[in-house]
């Protein structure tokens, strides 16, 4: 079903005019399907939530959450991060975060454990085509102890509109999203 979903979205994507974006947005908010496969356990599914508002040309504050669950597992995280930003071109950004992480892991009828601690993330975003960004981060995370490589793709319908289709590896947690965003 997820695999219907994505492939579905990306051909969507395709056949929709190009929004001529000319650099990423550092000003949205976005809402979306997650799926969790963390190691040793089922995939858990649900949903996630980001935001990011610039607060000068190269400075922006990001927060993001995902909640997913599949009985009798439950996963939260909160993210919430400042960023510097830096034009390596007009087209891409270096992008460097520091913030503060929170996880909950539950399961039903044995318990839960929380953790919290800082994140960090370097990466680059860059306009492939006039419509398409693509990124990747590294991160690390205090939370999970490990530092996980994130790819993704922002496919902008306007300039207001966009999908996002995302994918996150560590070697205790694999993440993927598809989601909706709304630029300001």
């Amino acid at each position: 079903m997820r695999k219907l979903a994505i492939a579905t979205a990306l051909v969507a994507a395709a056949a929709l005019p190009a929004a001529a974006v000319a650099s990423p947005s550092y000003t949205y908010v976005g809402a979306g399907y997650v799926g969790v496969d963390p190691s040793g356990a089922s995939t858990l599914d649900g949903f996630g939530l980001e935001a990011s508002v610039a607060l000068q040309e190269n400075f922006h504050l990001m927060g993001n959450f995902l909640r997913a669950k599949d009985s009798p597992f439950t996963l939260q995280r909160t993210r919430v991060a400042g960023g510097y930003n830096m034009a390596v071109n007009p087209r891409t950004d270096f992008v460097a975060r520091l913030g503060w992480s929170f996880a909950k892991f539950s399961q039903s009828n044995v318990g839960s454990a929380k953790d919290d601690g800082v994140f960090g993330q370097v990466g680059v975003r860059g306009m492939v085509t006039p419509d398409l960004e693509l990124n990747t981060f590294l991160t690390y995370d205090d939370v999970e102890e490990k530092v996980s490589f994130d790819v993704g793709g922002v496919y902008n319908f306007t300039p207001e509109f966009s999908a996002l289709l995302g994918y996150t590896y560590s070697s205790s947690l694999e993440t993927w999203n598809i989601g909706l965003r709304y630029n300001f």
